[in-house]
């Protein structure tokens, strides 16, 4: 091996981050700890890549999971064995609900010996093991890059996961013989188009179908599908439906857009129910958190699916038509098809009936937001609609309003792919990936809608801010407590024979809390508003300071404004 003129000598670690950046890596986040530290070093002696420091290890795997989804690279996680890692678990879980591409690297102690027990030292695997694609130890320095070229290979695959790297200081540090793999060699080619005879199929029962759905997932934005999808729908004169939606799948203010599907078998259920042909495009879309008694999608509806993983195919409910294909593509062929032979006047019957139910909701919403808008305490309907008449064009909004979860797109409009970016299922995340967001996408504003509650999981993210000044800013609804709690709490009550005695939701209340107050002890801009017409300039303003900066905005504690929309869009 040694006369091999194309052999580098080099560190474990130092390989490690050399492949990194042959594939595009630029951010590492992370904290220093005492297993970390010899790679830490190694990444210092390099250029092209800069490393983000953390006050902890949740805020670092939510900046990274933020960077990943604006920029489209690989998000890449430094933590400290056992703690280090399990403080980064809840935004792991987030990443890994939003398909995010991102790489956690574990520093791991030394111990060879099975007998052996590691200061601080636990099995990580179990760990991660449900919330990472893969997962393992490297232990020998000869192993370095084939173990982080498969780690890139998986998260690049397609159905993305985050993926877990442990390496023990012993193998940072030793010295291997680096060979360059070829980057191109763990990229999959995905351009897989349906058979014929498979879209003659879908032709044959969309245009027979009298109430087609289209029922989405993040699979159409991670690859940059959104205006096929329009077209698609457009063509086929359909509602659209999205699941959980952590990235803008279809344009909130096209007609066709019904939303994010609320989680729960009743809503996927009334969802499925009012289609005889339901298209569904990639996996993960029915998740729901209660037991059904009975299928979501009945037997009376036909499915047709479409996705590039063979294992989520025809695997959670019976399935039509099942289509092992690149849906970009698939969409694009479908529509050519259709055009010619779709019943124009039934189309135009359908979509007449969607688009005068959008417009409902529209006139519904606009209601909700100028109900007493300049009262105060402020209603949340009044902040949204300042909010909205704040932001520029050319925003990148990043949502985690547990207690709005997943709706407000129905509120503010967003038509441009990437411009929007949603929370997914742990609190915690919303602050720190604003912040990865806006260095994942420098030359755009980033503006951050957060809850109170949700943003004291991971306060400490804006040290970080503050240290880099990171052009983002984080308005923060403050209603006095943890109102998805307190809400949740609450409907306990509603479940069990004697109501709780709604006093109880108190205990959810945190006070006279100031977040600007907290923001400036970090040393970022922050003002709070308390006056509904002045929320407007005050965003505007610091949006213009391109720095790190916060808006507090003291909204009603009882939700006012909030809760008529929630019922509604839960229907």
């Amino acid at each position: 091996m040694s006369n091999n003129p194309t052999a580098i000598k080099m560190t474990g670690a130092t390989a490690m981050w050399s492949m990194l950046l042959e594939e595009g890596v630029d951010c590492v986040f992370g904290v220093c700890g005492i297993t970390n530290v010899p790679m830490l070093h190694d990444l210092y002696s390099l250029s092209g890549i800069k490393f983000v420091h953390t006050a902890n290890e949740s805020a670092a795997m939510g900046m990274a999971d933020g960077y990943s989804r604006s920029s489209g690279k690989i998000g890449v996680v430094v933590v400290h064995s056992a703690a280090g890692l399990s403080y980064a678990m809840a935004n792991l879980q987030n990443a890994y609900a939003a398909g995010s591409r991102v790489l956690v690297i574990v520093g791991q102690q030394d111990a060879p010996r099975a007998w052996v027990e590691r200061f601080m030292g636990i099995d990580i695997k179990p760990m991660v093991s449900q919330v990472s694609k893969s997962c393992w130890e490297i232990t020998t320095a000869a192993d370095v890059q084939l173990s982080v070229n498969r780690a890139l290979r998986d998260i690049k695959a397609p159905s993305p996961r985050p993926v877990v790297l442990s390496m023990t200081t012993e193998v940072q540090k030793a010295t291997i013989e680096y060979r360059q793999l070829p980057p191109k060699g763990r990229s999959l080619e995905l351009d897989i188009l349906p058979s014929e005879s498979a879209l003659l199929a879908a032709v044959k029962l969309i245009t027979e179908a009298k109430s087609p759905v289209i029922f989405a997932s993040r699979i159409v934005a991670d690859l940059d599908a959104v205006a096929e999808l329009v077209k698609f729908a457009e063509v086929v004169g359909a509602p659209v439906y999205t699941g959980n939606e952590d990235k803008l799948i279809f344009p909130s203010g096209n007609p066709l857009s019904r939303g994010m599907v609320v989680q729960q078998s009743v809503f996927m259920r009334n969802m499925a129910a009012s289609a005889d042909v339901l298209i569904t495009i990639g996996n993960e879309l029915f998740k729901y958190s209660d037991a059904p008694a009975e299928p979501v999608v009945s037997e009376s509806t036909k499915v047709i699916q479409i996705d590039l993983d063979s294992r989520e195919l025809a695997k959670f409910c019976s399935t039509e038509l099942a289509m092992l294909a690149n849906p970009k593509l698939a969409l694009t062929a479908l529509s050519e098809r259709l055009c010619d032979v779709i019943d124009a006047e039934k189309r135009a019957v359908r979509v007449a009936q969607i688009t005068e139910d959008y417009r409902k909701r529209e006139q519904f919403v606009e209601n909700c937001l100028n109900q007493d808008w300049q009262s105060t305490p402020i209603r949340w309907g009044a902040a949204f609609r300042e909010i909205e008449n704040a932001l520029p064009d050319d925003v990148i909004v990043v949502d985690e309003l547990a207690s709005f979860y997943g709706q407000l797109p129905k509120v503010i409009k967003f038509n441009r792919p990437g411009s929007y970016f949603g929370h997914c299922e742990a609190l915690g995340w919303g602050l720190p990936a604003t912040l990865g967001v806006a260095l994942g996408s420098p030359n755009k504003p980033v503006v951050g809608i957060l809850g109170d509650g949700g943003a004291l999981f991971c306060i400490q993210a804006l040290w970080s801010a503050a240290k880099y000044e990171i052009p983002a800013v984080m308005v923060i609804l403050n209603n006095g407590g943890y109102g998805c709690m307190r809400g949740l709490f609450m409907m306990h009550g509603f479940e069990v024979e004697s109501p709780m005695d709604p006093a109880g939701g108190e205990s959810y209340d945190v006070g006279e809390l100031s977040l600007c107050e907290m923001a400036s002890s970090f040393g970022v801009a922050a003002k709070r508003v308390d006056d509904p017409t002045k929320i407007q300039p005050v965003i505007k303003e610091m949006i213009a300071l391109r720095k790190p900066a916060l808006v507090e905005i003291m909204v009603c504690p009882d939700g006012s404004g909030l809760y008529d929309m929630v019922m509604e869009f839960y229907q």
